[in-house]
């Protein structure tokens, strides 16, 4: 990650161990600078782990993932909530093995009268429940200035879980692209999952999801702190970077504007040290395909700062088919396939990453 104080170390294991004074308890306070202006937890004692799965390129296995990854953590003892943030194409239901549900996602943002817990479904895994995605016509509604207050309230509906829900994990399964309503919910996350395929274009538009993701942050930051006009000319000082006209990555694009702005870049330090970015690499075939998790975490700290960690790989397996064709869930309809097995690696990693119980 960036740091203003000392630049990341390759493979550092953030010093964060498996005890109870986990990733969220001791990052709360950095965690909440890169927030929406409009998100407001109530402390960290009722605040569920926040989850994100996204990745920018559509067909990448987002969902497949969200739903087996969260049945994976629900196997290791933790209560989960996945929800469908896919504001185009929803079919997180379609995992799960479930008909299309009346209720979504976006009937609880249009009804001020609706309680959260009237669009929570039972998963056909104990220890799951989840949350199913509206209508795109439905998601259109909901866009545009002055639209933020929808999105609050699903804000504070996840932020409440555990105290009202009892759940310890949610899981935000999010679509394609870089809506700014997407970028704000990835933000949200203690542990962003970017979810790529071993092809150039879906690792370029991961690269594109990390660095709207960076903008969103610095965006939070300004918005948080009343910095507004130097986040302006650090995102324009960033933008050479992007254009290609400055020879060197963000991060270390920040570490010179640290001399010029030294508060304000302390603080996107502290952000960035309050969020993690895994990756997953998925319809791996061969040691190549496998290895880019790795290549792809160096370029995350690197180039755009952030703490990241390559959890693992899966392997290309037509058991995923199968169960979508069974409308069954993968690790159910296929417990002992090799993609099964690899997802319980990701799930452990990711508890390890968090300082929780793995495995």
């Amino acid at each position: 990650m960036y740091d203003a104080r000392q630049p990341a170390k390759e493979n550092d294991s953030f010093g964060y161990g498996r005890d109870d004074n986990s990733f969220v308890k001791q990052s709360y306070n950095s965690w909440m600078l890169g927030l929406p202006d409009f998100a407001n937890p109530r402390g960290v004692e009722t605040l569920p782990t926040i989850l994100a799965v996204g990745g920018g390129k559509g067909g990448v296995g987002k969902s497949i993932v969200s739903a087996n990854y969260s049945s994976m953590l629900a196997q290791n003892g933790h209560r989960v909530l996945v929800i469908d943030m896919d504001l185009g194409c929803s079919n997180l239901h379609t995992h799960f093995g479930t008909s299309v549900p009346k209720k979504s996602v976006t009937d609880f943002l249009r009804n001020e009268d609706m309680q959260f817990k009237d669009v929570i479904l039972p998963a056909p895994i104990q220890g799951v429940a989840f949350v199913a995605g509206g209508r795109e016509e439905d998601w259109g509604e909901l866009f545009g200035a002055g639209k933020e207050k929808y999105f609050k309230r699903l804000i504070d509906a996840v932020f409440d879980c555990k105290k009202k829900y009892d759940v310890d994990f949610v899981v935000l399964d999010l679509g394609a692209g870089t809506h700014k309503f997407t970028m704000d919910f990835f933000s949200l996350a203690h542990l962003g999952i970017i979810t790529v395929l071993p092809e150039p274009t879906s690792i370029e538009n991961a690269y594109v999801f990390l660095k709207m993701a960076l903008w969103k942050i610095l965006t939070n930051l300004g918005d948080r702190t009343n910095n507004k006009e130097i986040v302006e000319e650090v995102l324009s000082c960033l933008s050479e970077v992007s254009s290609g006209n400055v020879n060197q990555g963000y991060a270390d694009c920040l570490r010179q504007l640290r001399s010029t702005y030294p508060d304000f870049i302390a603080l996107v330090a502290e952000a960035l040290r309050g969020r993690l970015v895994g990756i997953i690499v998925n319809q791996t075939r061969d040691q190549t395909d496998m290895d880019i998790g790795r290549s792809m975490e160096h370029i995350c700290q690197r180039y755009f700062g952030f703490q990241c960690k390559n959890l693992g790989f899966l392997n290309y397996d037509e058991s995923v088919w199968k169960s979508l064709k069974n409308r069954r869930l993968l690790i159910t309809d296929f417990p002992h396939s090799l993609i099964s097995k690899r997802l319980a690696v990701v799930a452990a990693n990711s508890l390890n990453l968090l300082g929780l119980q793995g495995g």
